[in-house]
C-alpha cells in the first residue's frame, strides 16, 4: 500500500522497534531500519524479525523520509520527504476518541477500544502543506496530539501491542493485545482538496489571528520584570510608524514570556512619545486587537513546549531518542546528556604500544629518549619515510570486486611551537632515505657528464639520462615536475616549513596560478598519471605524480591559513601530529633498531611487487577477515563523517580520507614487516587490525586535537563560544535565532541562517534540543539543564566579565 503511493519517488521508509517494559521504565531508543521505496520484501523481514519478540512493539512511518537520513535514525519532521498519509490517533483509555470528520481509508485497532485511522491521500504533500491538515484533523476528530507529528510511527496490523507499566497502571491485562485491522481498506483515496475543504471549520483553531483576546483582571506594572530590550521599546521617541512601533512591542512583551494582562499593563504604562497615537484612541482596544496576531503565537509556542517538556528531557538522554512510537509507549525519561564543552582543550594523544611494527616502535621509542623528543612525532615521521620509500609498483586491491588500489603514499605535518624541536625530527627520520636520494643524484651527475661529453652522433645512439629521485625540498611545482617525470615510484616532499610550502601556492592569489598549483598537489596526493601544458615547454607528462610528504608548522600559520585559503580539500590530506612538550635528550646507547631502521628504508626502496604463483606480479589483496574489517570500517567512517558534518565539516572532509589512509597503512605495515624482497601478495587480519587501531587509537585523536585545540572545534567557533557564553550567562530556557543575534559583537554580526547553523552546532553540542513549535518560519530550542550544573563556575565568571564590560561602558 505505502509502496504503491510512494511509486517513482526517491525516499525512504522507516520501520522501528521500541520495547515496553512491563516492570518499570521503557528502556530508551530501539531498533530502527531504512527501506527504499520498492522494498516491500525488506520492510516485511524487519517486521518478522521482531513479531514474535517479547515485549517488541513494531511500528512504521507511513510518510516518506529524505534518502539521506542518517543511519539509525528515525527521523524527524525536517526529515519528512512527501507525506502520503494523515493519521488520527483515537484512543478510549485515554479520552481521545472522538469521531471522524472524513470516512478514513483504513483504520487500525491497536487494541480494544483505541484505533489509528489511516487517511491515504490522492497525492503527495510536503510537510508545510499536510501539517495545517494534521492540526485541523487533530481538533475535528478530539484525536491525540501525535495525530499533528507527520513523522509519528504507527502500529502495524498482524503485529503485537505489548502492554509497558503505565498501561498495566490503566488497567490493561498483561498478554499482550493483537493489533488488527478494524476497516479494510478498499483502495481508494482522499482528495486532498475535499479533505481540505471537510477540514475547514477546525482550520486556524491554534491561532487567535483576527479575532480579539478577552483580558483578566490587569496586573500592577512594577509588579512585572520587564526586559531590557522591551522597556528600550516602550521607551522609545520618533519611532517612524507608530503602528508598526505599537505591533513589534506587543510581540518583543510576549517574546519575553508575558501573559496578555501582564504585556497590556506593560503596554499601557509605556513613557515614550509614540505612545500618544492613543491621545483619540483607545489603547486597551488597540492591545486586544493586536494581542492575536502579534503575541499569541509566542503564547501558543510556550504552551506547546510546556506539553511536551516532559518528554523533551528524555530526548536529552541521547541523539538517537526517539519520540514516542504511538502515545500508548513512551520512551523513559533518564538524566540528560553531558554538554560537550566547546572551550575544551584536547589532550596530546601518546603513542599506543603494540600497534606498530616493531622496528618503527622500538626506533620512535629510543630516538624519542635521546633527542628529547615526541616519540609519536618521530614514529609519525618514520611511517612518512617508509611510505615514500616503498615503490608505487607494490599496490593494495582494496575491495575484492573493485579496481580501487591503492599504494603508500603518506602526508604528516607536525605541529608544533620551535621548542618541540619539529625540524631535529625531520631530520633524524629522513636520514636513511637522504643517503639514497644522495648516491642517486651522484649517479645521474656522473651520467649526465658522461652524455654531455658525447658528440653529436654519440649522443643520437642513447638517451639522456633520466633523474629519478626520492625526495624533493624547497621546490617550485615547475622543478617538482620535472623531476617526477622521470621518478615513477613516487618521492618524499620534505619541508621543516609547510607554511612557505602554502604560502607557495597562495603567491598569485586567487588566480589561475594559484588553483593550477593546488591541483597539482591534491593530484599528488593520489597519484596517477599527469599531464600540463607549459608556456615554452609545451607538454609536460608524468606517468605517476606521487608525492609522499612530511613537514612541520607552527600552529599560529596553521591556522591563518586554515582560514584563509581556498576550501578544496588540500588540508584535510594532511594527517596532523600534535607534538607534545620537548625535554633535553639523554645521552645514551641507541638500541639495535636505530641502526636496523637505516637498513630498512633501503630494503622498502628495492622492495618489488608479490608474486602469484612463481611468474605473475600481482597487488596486494586483504584475507577474509581483513576484508571484512575493512568493510566494517567503512561504514564506521561514514557514521564518523556524517556525525561531524554539522559540526565541522573541515574534520569531516578529513575523516572522509581514513578509508584511503586505512588501505595505505595496511600497504606501509605489511612491506615493513615482510622479510622477502617480493612481500606475500595477501594481507592479513593482526596486520589491518593493527592498522586500524593505530589510525583510530592514535591518528585519529591527534586530528581532534588538530581541528579542536588549533583550528577550534567547530566552523565559526568564535560564534558558537559567544552563544555558548551568553546562555551561560542569561541562563534562558529556551532560546531562537533572534536572541542568537541579539547577544554581543560576534553574535550581532551574524545573519539568520549564520544564527541557525550556530544553534545546530549547539544541538549536536548537547547544549540545546529543538522544540515542537507552531510556527513554521522559526525553531525555538530548549537549553539542557546540564548545560548550567556543567559548567556553573563558568557561568559566574561569564556574567562577572559581562558586568564589567556594561560598567566600562557606563563609565566612558
Amino acid at each position: 500500500m505505502l509502496h504503491r503511493l510512494a511509486h517513482g519517488m526517491n525516499g525512504k521508509f522507516v520501520v522501528s522497534t521500541f520495547f515496553a517494559n512491563p516492570t518499570g521504565e521503557d528502556k530508551a531508543g530501539g531498533i530502527i531500519s531504512h527501506h527504499p521505496v520498492s522494498d516491500v520484501e525488506g520492510m516485511v523481514d524487519a517486521i518478522m524479525a521482531h513479531a514474535s519478540t517479547p515485549n517488541a512493539n513494531c511500528y512504521v512511518c507511513p510518510n516518506l523520509m529524505r534518502t539521506s537520513l542518517e543511519r539509525g535514525k528515525k527521523g524527524a519532521e525536517a526529515d519528512v520527504l512527501a507525506v502520503l498519509a494523515l493519521v488520527a490517533d483515537l484512543d478510549d483509555d485515554t479520552g481521545r476518541s472522538g469521531t471522524m470528520p472524513i470516512e478514513p481509508s483504513y483504520v487500525v485497532e491497536s487494541s480494544p477500544g483505541n484505533y489509528q485511522c489511516f487517511l491515504l491521500l490522492d497525492r503527495p504533500l510536503t510537510s508545510d502543506e499536510a501539517k495545517p491538515l494534521a492540526k485541523a484533523l487533530k481538533h475535528a476528530a478530539n484525536a491525540d496530539h501525535c495525530t499533528v507529528d507527520l513523522s509519528h510511527v504507527w502500529r502495524v496490523p498482524g503485529g503485537l501491542n505489548w502492554p509497558n507499566a503505565k498501561k498495566l497502571a490503566r488497567g490493561r491485562p498483561p498478554e499482550p493485545a493483537a493489533v488488527a485491522i478494524a476497516e479494510a481498506w478498499d483502495g481508494s483515496l482522499i482528495d486532498v482538496d475535499e479533505l481540505r475543504t471537510t477540514l475547514a471549520p477546525w482550520s486556524g483553531k491554534e491561532s487567535g489571528s483576527g479575532q480579539l483576546v478577552t483580558l483578566g483582571e490587569l496586573p500592577s506594572v512594577s509588579d512585572i520584570e520587564i526586559s531590557e530590550t522591551a522597556a528600550a521599546m516602550l521607551a522609545a521617541d520618533d519611532v517612524g510608524d507608530r503602528s508598526e512601533h505599537a505591533a513589534r512591542i506587543v510581540e518583543q512583551l510576549a517574546f519575553d514570556g508575558l501573559t496578555a494582562e501582564q504585556a497590556c499593563s506593560a503596554f499601557l504604562a509605556a513613557p515614550g512619545n509614540w505612545f500618544r497615537r492613543y491621545d483619540t484612541k483607545d489603547p486597551v482596544k488597540d492591545f486586544e486587537r493586536m494581542w492575536p496576531k502579534f503575541g499569541a503565537p509566542h503564547a501558543e509556542e510556550r504552551e506547546a513546549a510546556s506539553r511536551v517538556s516532559s518528554s523533551l528531557m528524555a530526548k536529552f538522554a541521547t541523539k538517537n531518542q526517539f519520540p514516542a512510537a504511538a502515545n500508548d509507549n513512551v520512551p523513559a525519561a533518564v538524566e540528560s546528556p553531558r554538554p560537550v564543552d566547546p572551550w575544551a582543550q584536547r589532550k596530546h594523544p601518546s603513542l599506543p604500544t603494540g600497534l606498530l611494527p616493531k622496528i618503527i616502535e622500538e626506533y620512535a621509542a629510543s630516538q624519542a629518549e635521546i633527542m628529547g623528543v615526541d616519540a609519536g612525532g618521530i614514529a609519525a615521521a618514520a611511517l612518512a619515510v617508509c611510505a615514500a620509500a616503498i615503490p608505487d609498483t607494490i599496490t593494495l586491491r582494496v575491495k575484492r570486486h573493485d579496481d580501487w588500489e591503492e599504494s603508500a603514499r603518506l602526508w604528516v605535518a607536525l605541529i608544533g611551537n620551535p621548542s618541540a624541536k619539529k625540524s631535529p625530527i625531520i631530520s633524524a627520520a629522513t636520514r636513511p632515505l637522504r643517503a639514497i636520494d644522495d648516491d642517486m643524484v651522484r649517479k645521474y651527475l656522473d651520467e649526465k657528464r658522461a652524455y654531455d661529453a658525447l658528440d653529436k652522433a654519440g649522443k643520437s645512439d642513447k638517451s639522456a639520462p633520466r633523474q629519478i629521485r626520492v625526495r624533493i625540498e624547497d621546490v617550485t611545482v615547475e622543478a617538482a615536475q620535472e623531476v617526477l617525470r622521470d621518478s615513477r615510484n613516487g618521492v618524499l616532499l620534505i619541508r621543516d616549513e609547510l607554511s612557505g610550502w602554502f604560502g607557495s601556492m597562495e603567491k598569485y592569489g586567487s588566480s589561475k596560478g594559484a588553483a593550477a598549483d593546488r591541483s597539482f598537489w591534491l593530484q599528488a596526493f593520489n597519484g596517477g598519471s599527469y599531464s600540463v601544458n607549459r608556456v615554452g615547454r609545451g607538454v609536460v607528462a608524468i606517468d605517476n605524480l606521487s608525492v609522499s610528504m612530511l613537514g612541520g608548522i607552527q600552529p599560529e600559520p596553521i591556522r591563518r591559513i586554515a582560514a584563509d585559503a581556498a576550501d578544496d580539500g588540500l588540508l584535510q590530506r594532511l594527517f596532523p601530529i600534535c607534538l607534545g612538550q620537548s625535554s633535553v635528550g639523554l645521552d645514551v646507547p641507541p638500541s639495535a633498531a636505530v641502526g636496523q631502521y637505516s637498513g630498512l628504508v633501503r630494503r622498502l626502496h628495492e622492495l618489488q611487487r608479490p608474486f602469484q604463483g612463481s611468474q605473475k606480479e600481482v597487488p596486494l589483496k586483504f584475507d577474509g577477515a581483513a576484508q571484512d574489517l575493512r568493510q566494517e570500517l567503512s561504514e564506521r567512517h561514514h557514521e564518523m563523517q556524517g556525525s561531524w558534518e554539522i559540526l565541522n565539516k573541515k574534520l569531516a572532509a578529513h575523516i572522509g580520507k581514513f578509508d584511503g589512509l586505512f588501505a595505505r597503512l595496511c600497504v606501509v605495515f605489511h612491506c615493513i614487516e615482510s622479510s622477502s624482497p617480493r612481500p606475500s601478495s595477501v594481507i592479513t587480519h593482526d596486520t589491518a587490525k593493527r592498522a586500524a587501531d593505530f589510525l583510530h587509537d592514535f591518528l585519529f585523536p591527534h586530528s581532534l586535537a588538530f581541528y579542536q585545540n588549533v583550528l577550534g572545534l567547530s566552523d565559526r567557533h568564535d560564534a558558537v563560544l559567544a552563544t555558548a557564553g551568553w546562555i551561560l550567562a542569561h541562563q534562558p530556557q529556551k532560546i531562537t535565532v533572534r536572541d542568537v543575534r541579539r547577544g554581543d559583537r560576534t553574535m550581532r554580526e551574524m545573519d539568520v541562517d549564520q544564527a541557525e547553523e550556530v544553534l545546530r552546532k549547539l544541538d549536536a553540542m548537547s547544549w540545546v534540543e529543538p522544540l515542537q513549535s507552531l510556527r513554521r518560519d522559526s525553531v525555538t530550542y530548549a537549553v539542557n539543564p546540564a548545560v548550567f550544573e556543567d559548567f556553573a563556575q563558568r557561568a559566574e565568571k561569564e556574567k562577572a566579565r559581562r558586568e564589567r564590560v556594561r560598567d566600562l561602558i557606563a563609565s566612558s
